[in-house]
């Protein structure tokens, strides 16, 4: 599964880069200030395509890098709740197992 994602994350990144070397003319990126609405960039295109696509990914990767954080944790969570869990039973168990000689007091006396 991750190769395929791989392959799939390489041919995006072609398609983008072919993409983008077709649009190298300049455009006029407008910003909304408030007050004056007239403030502008001119950037090529291509810079404009790839920095969204790259900014896209690396939302796409802390979001993702939060999700498998918060996984890694409840999974530590749940390997320390196993374990005390483990312990309790083999607690148990040696607990429920007593000698012959302790459940019969008399037994010592006859012998």
């Amino acid at each position: 599964m991750p190769t395929l994602k791989y392959m799939f994350f390489i041919v995006l990144i072609i398609l983008v880069s072919l993409f983008s070397a077709k649009n190298m003319h300049t455009v006029e990126v407008y910003f909304f200030d408030g007050y004056s609405s007239d403030r502008s960039i001119k950037i090529p295109a291509m810079v404009l395509i790839a920095g969204s696509f790259g900014f896209g990914f690396l939302m796409a990767w802390f979001f993702e890098l939060f999700t498998r954080l918060k996984f890694k944790k409840q999974l530590r969570l749940k390997n320390r709740q196993i374990e005390n869990l483990e312990k309790e039973i083999l607690n148990l168990n040696h607990a429920s197992i007593v000698p012959s000689s302790e459940k019969n007091p008399s037994s010592l006396a006859n012998s």
